[in-house]
């Protein structure tokens, strides 16, 4: 029997002893992240813009789409051109008469020629190229506010994430400490024979699973900082302390108003409606093909035997010209008419994409208000749930210590506490998670002051370096 006390005994000790360490390390991880200022939900919001590569990249579809249509206005405007030829003949015109032949021509011949053309009717096709580049400057603007959307719903999504992982490493630590002082109960009772040894071996069990979760909540903390961390465009593993904005608020957003908000402002449906423009478009711009294409054409020409366009006796060295073109291909085998189907289709598509992306809409709202309720009704349940399991807990601990249970019953009511807990955090995030779903299928979500459609100048602005968004 001594000889199994001291065995206990040892066991015991080293549990305590790599719980305590596990428990400095954590804390001396804690407290090098204490110099530094916490991060609100809306700072670490702002910072993922900034640094955002996706919204970088939408930045410049915006710019391009910009330049685009600067390009298709000088379609309507005159081109100025210049052109400088040389001609070698093998042979000088010969021309037949009654008294003889006659050689004309010069066997070199250089010609320069200045030229201005400007289109005068086209079918419409300018007008209708120009329309689409104008449309795909706001389809471009919509691209970038749905960016940013996206960015702000990701960087609250690893925010919550991690508050989450940081609660569930604290109710681990609690379980850890709990039963690691419920051992040393157990251990008294067992040395003065009142305990059997199995049971102090369950304890000892129970506290080496909590210990192995506790190591994996540490990890959660861990890969749910460095997701935020990569969002916000710092260093992987660099510490990161945040303020604790896991808290319930009410949000008092009825369903039809988030439904009638969401059919007006969600970015997607917009940008649906500019591609079925730009599809009505197409089709005129196909449609193009039925008319005739008029230019105008004038050029001033300089015309000589020799390079420099000196004195000549063939050619009149200066002449101009202007030029009336009217093409019209009026039978082509129903090419033009095959183009127009095609784009005509391509709308019908549109259409059919469209009444899908209404129905997904209205899908997304309905699922992500019910979530809110749902997470609601939850958070109420599990905070009476926690106060119930740690009255519960603390009167299993003395009835133990009177021995008026058992240690099982203790046990049991430490895993319901640790339930009780945990169940009360995941209720939490999931309620400030189902907010930021809600408040992004209704096309919103971006902290005050970044919610209203900046203006293009803004949407070109570049984002600043990604060491701007590091706390370094």
């Amino acid at each position: 029997m001594p000889r199994l006390h001291a065995e206990h005994r040892l066991a015991t000790r080293f549990r305590l002893i790599s719980a305590l360490a596990l428990a400095l390390t954590l804390a001396a991880s804690s407290s090098q992240a204490e110099d530094q200022p916490a991060l609100t939900l809306n700072q670490a919001i702002e910072q993922a813009l900034s640094y955002s590569p996706n919204l970088a990249g939408a930045r410049e579809d915006l710019e391009a789409a910009t330049s685009r249509r600067k390009e298709t206005i000088t379609g309507f405007l005159p081109t100025l051109s210049t052109d400088y030829n040389y001609y070698r003949t093998q042979d000088l015109t010969r021309i037949r008469t009654r008294y003889g032949d006659l050689y004309t021509g010069s066997l070199n011949t250089y010609q320069w020629s200045t030229s201005v053309s400007q289109p005068i009717f086209t079918g419409f096709k300018l007008s209708s190229t120009y329309k689409l580049a104008d449309l795909g400057v706001d389809f471009s603007e919509l691209q970038v506010f749905l960016t940013r959307l996206d960015v702000a719903y990701s960087a609250k999504k690893a925010f919550f994430e991690y508050l989450k992982a940081q609660k569930s490493l604290d109710v681990a630590n609690q379980q850890v400490v709990q039963l690691t002082s419920h051992l040393q109960t157990a251990r008294d009772f067992f040395d003065v024979g009142i305990l059997p040894t199995n049971d102090v071996l369950k304890v000892e069990v129970e506290l080496a699973e909590a210990q192995q979760q506790l190591v994996q909540a540490d990890n959660s903390v861990s890969v749910t900082r460095a997701t935020l961390n990569t969002l916000l465009g710092r260093p992987v593993g660099a510490d990161l302390k945040t303020q604790d904005e896991l808290n319930y608020h009410e949000v008092k957003i009825g369903y039809e108003q988030a439904r009638q908000t969401g059919r007006v402002e969600r970015p997607e449906l917009k940008a649906i409606e500019v591609q079925l423009q730009q599809g009505q478009e197409n089709v005129r711009q196909a449609e193009a093909g039925y008319y005739p294409q008029v230019n105008l054409q004038a050029s001033y020409i300089f015309t000589g035997e020799n390079w420099d366009f000196g004195d000549s006796s063939v050619y009149d060295p200066t002449n101009w010209q202007v030029v009336t073109a009217v093409n019209w291909p009026f039978w082509e085998w129903g090419r033009t008419l095959h183009q127009v189907n095609q784009k005509r289709a391509n709308l019908r598509k549109l259409e059919s994409t469209r009444r899908d992306l209404q129905d997904q809409v209205e899908l997304q709202i309905k699922q992500s208000w019910l979530s809110l309720k749902d997470s609601e009704k939850n958070i109420s349940t599990a905070r009476t749930s926690i106060v119930s399991a740690e009255e519960n807990f603390r009167i299993t601990q003395e009835r133990f210590k009177e021995q008026l249970t058992t240690n099982t019953e203790v046990l049991d009511a430490q895993t319901l506490l640790t339930k009780a807990r945990n169940n009360y955090y995941t209720a939490l995030t999931q309620y400030n998670l189902a907010e930021a779903a809600l408040l992004r299928s209704m096309g919103r979500g971006l902290p005050p002051g970044l919610d209203a459609k900046p203006t293009p100048e803004e949407m070109l602005k570049p984002a600043p370096p990604a060491g701007a968004a590091s706390d370094k």
